[in-house]
């Protein structure tokens, strides 16, 4: 019995809902086992997300045109809804997975009361104060972590009060927009500070770590 004039039609509208998709997933994932989110490395899997990106734009009206096709030919609207969905959803998908790789950018400062008073209005800044982070108190032993994504080059500077007397300093690091870090600011008695700068660990920008 030979197959119904949409069968085949319908087939291509699926395979390019399909290709595009699991080869996308393939790639992001890839690309976030084997580095933690780095920015540098996995390489192969960037260059394979991108080229499906681009493929995706070609087989997104390839796949409409063959379902307006199988419309023509008598597809039932059950199949032609599904497969459309699935050529929909493509879309959201590919801006989840690259809005998941600015997760290489993803800057990670810690800040540790290492004193035995309190921090007071504790505030950091980043990038020329284009963006800032207000934190207030923290008590002596107690840290916090803020992750941002840097807009521009720029550098990591905090003010606080500690002990009555206010602290601060600029120029303390140097955020890039493509380089990921991350930085232990240790605030000390008698208003002294300390700062170290390591290359962004893997995972770092998963919360809690």
């Amino acid at each position: 019995m030979p197959d119904p004039p949409n069968r085949l039609p319908l087939r291509v509208a699926t395979l390019c809902a399909l290709v595009p998709m699991t080869v996308g997933s393939i790639a992001f994932l890839g690309w976030l086992v084997t580095t933690g989110g780095l920015g540098d490395g996995g390489r192969a899997f960037v260059r394979l997300g991108i080229g499906t990106l681009i493929g995706g734009l070609v087989l997104l009206p390839l796949g409409a045109g063959a379902l307006w096709l199988a419309a023509g030919r008598g597809a039932t609207r059950t199949a032609l809804l599904v497969r459309s969905l699935l050529l929909v959803v493509n879309l959201p998908l590919a801006v989840v997975y690259v809005q998941g790789l600015g997760g290489a950018a993803l800057q990670r400062v810690e800040v540790v009361n290492a004193s035995s008073a309190p921090v007071q209005d504790l505030e950091l800044y980043a990038c020329q104060r284009r963006v800032q982070h207000a934190i207030g108190t923290l008590a002596p032993g107690e840290s916090r972590v803020w992750r941002f994504r840097p807009p521009s080059e720029g550098t990591l500077e905090f003010r606080c009060r500690l002990e009555g007397r206010p602290v601060g300093s600029d120029g303390l690091v140097t955020f890039l927009v493509f380089r990921r870090i991350d930085v232990r600011l240790e605030l000390h008695d008698h208003g002294e500070w300390t700062v170290e700068e390591a290359p962004g660990a893997p995972w770092s920008w998963v919360p809690d770590r």
